[in-house]
């Protein structure tokens, strides 16, 4: 199955978070950030480069360095990968991911009270 359109990895989730807090950054910048990861600097530089193959990543030589920056935002990614979760998980149906959430042992009372109030909001606009 081709990987969807801009659906991010774990790791390169990992990298555009770096890159959407700082704009733009180094291969060296990025590899610095990535705390408690044991990936090599050489595979970091081949994950980025290869989002900026797939224009998730965008780059910028300054003499002899590379910055790179995001190319799409963080609500965009967001957007696909939970349309993608909808659609693999619940046939794309936001009522029966909502009924599985609410019917959900993990929701409280104090969560139930902020979803009617944003249900509210939404259909005053």
């Amino acid at each position: 199955m081709a990987k969807k359109e801009n659906s991010l990895s774990t790791f390169e989730w990992q990298i555009m978070e770096i890159l959407w807090k700082r704009g733009k950054a180094t291969v060296r910048d990025v590899f610095d950030s990535l705390n408690g990861i044991e990936w090599a600097y050489t595979t970091v530089q081949t994950y980025m480069e290869r989002m900026v193959t797939k224009k998730i990543l965008g780059k910028e030589k300054i003499g002899p360095v590379n910055l790179y920056f995001p190319q799409i935002t963080k609500d965009q990614s967001l957007i696909t990968e939970t349309r993608h979760f909808l659609n693999k998980s619940f046939d794309g149906s936001l009522p029966k991911l909502a009924a599985f959430l609410i019917n959900s042992d993990d929701i409280s009372e104090q969560d139930l009270e902020k979803i009617k109030a944003l249900i509210e909001e939404k259909e005053k606009t």
